[in-house]
């Protein structure tokens, strides 16, 4: 097992820097230079010269070759990509173009609200979808199972702006039950801890802080959590299909045991890999951020951040959140091959 991690570990390195190098370059295919962006169409030359060449963006993109013709060793090398893989080594995302702030201290307030979101949505997906699976493979063909498998198409098949837009006009406009967006009313606080406002509430002991901070959660957390539930309970569903057929369930039937105790001491178990596989998978997505739902709420997550750091050529934040949703993505796939052996103790690892 820990070779295999050391081994895991050791070949994420290459695929970072692929990703890294993958980001830098289509940035650069964008039309537009960001240093007119940040000034404006009306800036003199001598402002956008000025901006270049503080953030940088005069230099070459990765090799001069220029320099190299002329013997200058230190000029050949210094590039933007290779000066913002220096910057990584010393674990510096760099500051942002537009609001002249360390991208690492901006990353650290938003990325607590995507991580909030995120688990309480998929938190939702598996409580509902994995019991509701289950239900509909031990009542195969029945009226149960047709609904829910055709609720869970519709769950699949639901654009988030959608559903998030007629949560709002409901629940907000009409009912006037819950607020819009944000994460907080205006004129309630909460004391920052984790940043995970749900956690410092009840850390603090301010009840009124997560009873809003609930009202403000509820809505984007059941439109990011349809399409999860929607697969879970459908990949549930068709592992405990699969398993339900084999003979060790027979027998167990044959033995007299009751339905409960097969369905989930025997089928269950034994149906689990592909379903954490989907739950891994599926909380890499949303631990990246939902764009669409950050937007349509207002939520201050790094989908959102990264958005609309991409429409405004802010590099740093792009390259800094990029590399994070790649580690995200990597973090959980690691997770999800280290649980199968759990799972299942045929599994080994050389």
């Amino acid at each position: 097992m820990t070779r295999y991690l050391i081994r895991r570990l050791i070949s994420v390195l290459p695929t970072l820097i692929g990703v890294t190098f993958v980001i830098f370059m289509f940035q650069r295919l964008i039309p537009g230079d960001p240093a007119v962006a940040m000034l404006g169409e009306h800036a003199t030359e001598e402002n956008v010269a000025r901006i270049r060449e503080q953030f940088g963006l005069n230099h070459p993109l990765l090799l001069d070759r220029d320099a190299l013709k002329e013997g200058d060793w230190a000029a050949f090398f210094d590039s933007q990509y290779l000066r913002y893989l220096g910057r990584l080594i010393r674990f510096d995302l760099g500051n942002s173009i537009h609001r002249r702030i360390p991208v690492t201290e901006t990353l650290f307030l938003r990325f607590p609200a995507t991580v909030e979101l995120a688990l309480l949505s998929m938190l939702i997906a598996v409580m509902v979808g994995v019991p509701v699976g289950i239900t509909s493979a031990a009542r195969r063909n029945s009226v149960l199972d047709s609904v829910s498998m055709i609720g869970s198409l519709i769950g699949v098949s639901m654009p988030i702006f959608w559903l998030g837009l007629m949560e709002i006009m409901l629940f907000a406009v009409f009912l006037q039950w819950l607020p819009s967006g944000g994460r907080l009313s205006t004129g309630v606080e909460v004391k920052a801890i984790t940043n995970l406002i749900l956690v410092d509430s009840l850390l603090t002991g301010n009840i009124e802080g997560f009873v809003d901070a609930l009202k403000h959660i509820a809505m984007p957390t059941i439109a990011l959590a349809t399409i999860p539930m929607a697969i879970i309970a459908r990949m549930t569903r068709s592992s405990m299909l699969d398993v339900l057929q084999e003979d060790y369930i027979r027998t167990a039937h044959a033995k007299g045991l009751a339905e409960q105790l097969v369905l989930f001491r025997h089928a269950l178990k034994n149906a689990l890999l592909p379903v954490v596989t989907i739950i891994g998978l599926q909380t890499g997505i949303l631990m990246a951020g939902a764009v669409l739902t950050e937007t349509i709420f207002s939520w201050p997550g790094i989908g959102k951040w990264v958005y609309d750091a991409i429409l405004g050529r802010d590099y740093p934040i792009v390259q800094g959140g990029t590399l994070l949703i790649a580690i995200i993505f990597v973090a959980f796939n690691l997770l999800v091959d280290l649980s199968y052996a759990y799972l299942d103790p045929r599994i080994h690892y050389d």
